[in-house]
């Protein structure tokens, strides 16, 4: 494949996201429910269902408690932004949280910095064993999430993500891609980015652009393609394993690695089929060098998610999902629901049985 002249450094591009995009066309009608729905899907794996308000887990992935829709988190400090946007906030707590309500609150704000982050978690992880949370906090923390104050809450904080991402990803798609406006597959992954990387992601994108923009100076007589299939393989880079899909079944312990694994598989597979569009290698390729800039224990759930959305197929969470259809769908002018998020998703399964 040829390189296209437009794509001589993708990095830099990236640099140009903070100054927001000359034109921006207006985001077309449901877009946003749609991505709020596929990222409900990977964060809660319940993308239409209102229970995805009450959403509490443990400390599986490190981050304490994470609540709600969103699975904002004591671990990142992110639960502390929920509560800012909530004036009611202690009034809420005291009505649903009789028993735990002042400790919670305390905690959750304390996590807004790194020095009172160490003593929230540990907090949270003083009412959990193993992966069991204490029954009077979850329910409390259920009754807490469920009020029509927090969830209003919640769903504020969705539509600011949608806003956020509508701009970056219409600016990168003029930037690179020298269209008007981005498709629904890039308006999605950038939604995620935003959710997943939390609110410091455009500080890291510049870091971004110091670490790689002399790395794509020098290569820009490559093909592009080059590059993807080297992102695809972010798996033996940060892990040494194969650029497989593996033959045994996925498990919970060490499950990122597995998806990682099996993304690998696929997305090289895709590349060299010639069945990735230029603009969705090109994405694959940001995803990748974004998820450098991860924390190691999060880099391969990061790309894995960033992936998915970018290929519009792939693994992430547990669940292997084919976005692509419904990509079509939405940028040929049709909707699409929350069911018809779920329905792209099932269990992954080895290469023994076939495609994960």
């Amino acid at each position: 494949m040829s390189v296209r002249p437009r794509l001589a450094s993708a990095a830099l591009a990236v640099a140009t996201l903070l100054a927001g995009p000359a034109m921006a066309a207006d985001r077309p009608a449901g877009w946003g429910e749609t991505a709020t729905a596929i990222t409900r899907m990977l964060e809660t794996a319940r993308p239409a269902d209102p229970a995805a308000y009450a959403t509490v887990s443990g400390d599986g992935d490190g981050q304490g408690l994470s609540l709600g829709t969103m699975q904002w988190n004591f671990g990142q400090g992110t639960i502390a932004d929920l509560l800012a946007r909530m004036p009611m906030a202690d009034a809420v707590a005291a009505g649903e949280m009789p028993t735990f309500g002042a400790a919670f609150l305390a905690n959750a704000r304390a996590s807004a910095t790194a020095a009172g982050r160490p003593t929230a978690l540990a907090w949270t992880r003083a009412w959990q064993t193993g992966r069991t949370i204490d029954p009077l906090l979850k329910v409390e923390l259920q009754a807490f999430l469920t009020d029509p104050a927090t969830m209003a809450a919640q769903d504020s904080f969705e539509e600011d993500y949608r806003n956020e991402a509508w701009t970056l990803a219409t600016h990168w798609t003029q930037t690179v891609e020298a269209r008007t406006a981005p498709s629904f597959g890039e308006f999605a992954m950038f939604y995620d980015l935003r959710v997943q990387g939390g609110s410091g992601y455009l500080d890291d994108l510049e870091q971004l652009l110091e670490r790689y923009a002399a790395i794509f100076k020098a290569d820009r007589a490559n093909a592009f393609s080059v590059k993807a299939v080297s992102a695809a393989a972010f798996v033996s880079l940060k892990e040494g394993r194969p650029c497989a899909i593996p033959g045994s079944a996925r498990t919970r312990a060490g499950g990122h690695v597995w998806d990682a694994q099996a993304n690998c598989g696929l997305w090289r597979r895709l590349i060299s089929r010639g069945e990735l569009p230029d603009a969705q290698r090109e994405l694959l390729v940001l995803a990748f060098l974004r998820s450098f800039l991860a924390r190691d224990e999060f880099a391969l759930n990061f790309y894995n998610r960033k992936g998915l959305l970018a290929a519009g197929r792939g693994v992430a969470n547990g669940w292997s999902c084919d976005f692509r259809p419904l990509y079509a769908r939405l940028d040929g002018g049709g909707a699409a629901t929350a069911q018809d998020v779920r329905a792209s998703c099932w269990a992954p399964v080895p290469a023994s049985n076939g495609p994960p």
